[in-house]
């Protein structure tokens, strides 16, 4: 039986993997040493601002509704790819 998941759940999950790839990005930066983590600690805070940017969009739909609910979803969704494409970059330096 196919159970619907509550809304913003997929986001929710989208989210949390994108998360942990930062983190474990910001992980192997510090293993490579200070002057590789000091060289890249800007982009990954650009990472986290636009997952935390994702976030604060996810939880204004959330609570969204009618007209608002539609421009709400597509600044999540466009969030969402930011974050995908900053993580895509930065997946190779790390």
């Amino acid at each position: 039986m196919d159970e619907k998941k509550p809304f913003g759940v997929d986001l929710e999950e989208q989210l949390a993997k994108y998360k942990a790839k930062i983190e474990s990005a910001r992980e192997a930066a510090r293993e490579q040493g200070p002057d590789f983590f000091d060289r890249w600690a800007g982009e990954l805070e650009h990472m986290l601002e636009k997952y935390d940017k994702a976030r604060y969009k996810l939880t204004l739909l959330r609570k969204g509704g009618g007209d608002a609910l539609t421009e709400l979803r597509d600044g999540v969704e466009a969030a969402l790819t930011e974050l995908k494409a900053a993580v895509s970059r930065a997946k190779g330096k790390f």
